[in-house]
C-alpha cells in the first residue's frame, strides 16, 4: 500500500505555491480566475495540472469561490477589513510559512532514515554473531 503523497512533496510544489501567493496578494483584485493567473504567470503550474489544482491542496492559503467560474484569493485578504493588497512583510511571512510547511512535510515524508540506524545495527550484531563462531 503506497503512502499517500503529501502536498509540498511534490516536486516544484513549493514553487508554485510561493508564486500564487505573490501574485496573490499583490494584485489589486483579491479574486483571481484560472485563466488570469495563467495568463499573469504566461503558464500553468509545474506541480499540478491547474492553479485551482494547488489552491485546492493547500488550503492553509487559499480559498476558493464559485463566480462566474472558480476564483482563488489568499484568506489572508479576507482577514482584513478590506480587501487591499497585502503589504510585503505580510507576503514575506507568508511565504516562509510555506517554506516551513514544505521542510516539514519534505522531512516526515522520510520517515524510512529513521529506520536505517536501526537495521543497520541489527544487521551488524547478526554478522557478528555469525563470524565470531
Amino acid at each position: 500500500m503506497k503512502m499517500k503523497e503529501l502536498p509540498y512533496t511534490k516536486k516544484n510544489r513549493l514553487a508554485d505555491v510561493m508564486a500564487l501567493i505573490q501574485v496573490l496578494a499583490m494584485y489589486k483584485e483579491a479574486h483571481r480566475t484560472e485563466e488570469a493567473i495563467r495568463n499573469e504567470f504566461q503558464r500553468s503550474p509545474l506541480s499540478a495540472e491547474t492553479w485551482i489544482k494547488i489552491a485546492e491542496e493547500h488550503r492553509e492559503f487559499f480559498r476558493l469561490r464559485e463566480g462566474k467560474g472558480k476564483e482563488i484569493s489568499l484568506i489572508a485578504r479576507h482577514a482584513q477589513e478590506d480587501y487591499n493588497t497585502l503589504d510585503s512583510d505580510y507576503t514575506t511571512r507568508l511565504m516562509e510559512t510555506a517554506i516551513k510547511l514544505h521542510d516539514s512535510q519534505l522531512e516526515s515524508s522520510r520517515w524510512w532514515t529513521f529506520w536505517l540506524p536501526v537495521i543497520g545495527a541489527f544487521l551488524g550484531a547478526l554478522l557478528a554473531i555469525f563470524f565470531a563462531k
